[in-house]
């Protein structure tokens, strides 16, 4: 692998689960569509979003493009029920399925628990957020809690965003999995599988690089090709864990994805970047039934405020 490349466990997360972002990180090269491409369905064009999870809240301010499929989209369709899986019932159920009987220690080696307790000094992290609980749950817990400390917050993130926006002005939302499902995901992960969850978050790092301003560059300058070859390694050197959080999940959601491509309103699709590319992506397989795709280009630049928040045009 090129020496520059980002490690497989960091841009794990960035694809699936959380997307770090800093407000300084801006360049003229920035994508004024990153991520998002137009589908032609049988009544009407849509929009496909590779979703950013996690984001700090000096990113409120969209790019062009996505302010602009927002605002013409008539549903907007995600992973799952944001608003239920951030209940307090989800959220303890989750909690709860993710306590290990006889601790972290019982299901790891000792050269990965010593590697997560370097991890934990690192961060400054309570323990007890990986000690008492399944490796799945111990690799949400550093990565989640490495962005909370910069000031990353799942509000802020992309797919909450856009929800909130929708809520407000009162457009239909939908969703492809149930939040049971979702968080099944997680909380049925076979020992092994979850093993393998917790090997790729520790993944080695490269000392001395600014790993999110990286990712979020790539991400925001509208980066495909550098997100393939991150999806790529994951499926080289992690291929349980690609095959279970990316491939079974877009050949769950394909065929739901067709039929409401089928519609006549039109939809915006927000899910996880890494869902979208590759040939195991979610494009690839429209292109492979016949759809066209192609990226979105924002139109009249010019005429759009520079400085306006992402939304404020949603909340009439």
């Amino acid at each position: 692998m090129p020496c520059e490349r980002m490690t497989v466990g960091r841009w794990l997360f960035v694809a699936l689960l959380v997307y770090a972002a800093r407000a300084d990180a801006a360049e003229p090269s920035e994508a004024t569509s990153p991520f998002l491409w137009q589908v032609t369905g049988a009544k009407t064009t849509h929009f496909l979003l590779g979703s950013v999870h996690l984001l700090p809240k000096a990113a409120d301010r969209l790019p062009i493009g996505i302010r602009q499929a927002y605002e013409s989209a008539d549903v907007l369709v995600f992973e799952s029920d944001i608003e239920a899986l951030s209940n307090r019932s989800n959220s303890a159920t989750m909690l709860d399925s993710a306590k290990a009987p006889q601790g972290l220690g019982s299901e790891i080696d000792a050269d990965t628990l010593a590697r997560v307790r370097a991890r934990i000094v690192e961060l400054k992290m309570p323990p007890s957020l990986c000690e008492s609980y399944h490796p799945w749950f111990c690799a949400l817990s550093l990565e989640l809690f490495a962005y909370q400390r910069a000031g990353f917050r799942g509000e802020f993130g992309l797919d909450r965003q856009l929800h909130d926006a929708a809520r407000r002005a009162k457009r239909p939302i939908a969703w492809f999995e149930e939040p049971k499902a979702h968080m099944n995901l997680f909380t049925a992960m076979p020992v092994a599988l979850s093993r393998q969850f917790l090997a790729a978050a520790l993944s080695e790092r490269n000392p001395g690089r600014d790993e999110p301003v990286e990712m979020y560059r790539a991400w925001r300058n509208n980066d495909t090709r550098r997100m393939a070859e991150a999806v790529a390694e994951l499926k080289h050197d992690y291929p349980d864990v690609h095959a279970h959080l990316l491939v079974s999940r877009n050949r769950a959601w394909l065929p739901e994805l067709q039929r409401r491509l089928a519609l006549p309103q039109r939809q915006l699709f927000v899910v996880g970047a890494a869902h979208l590319i590759g040939p195991d992506g979610l494009i690839a397989s429209l292109e492979a039934n016949g759809y066209k795709v192609r990226p979105y280009i924002a139109v009249d630049l010019r005429q759009q405020a520079d400085h306006a928040p992402a939304l404020e045009l949603a909340r009439h």
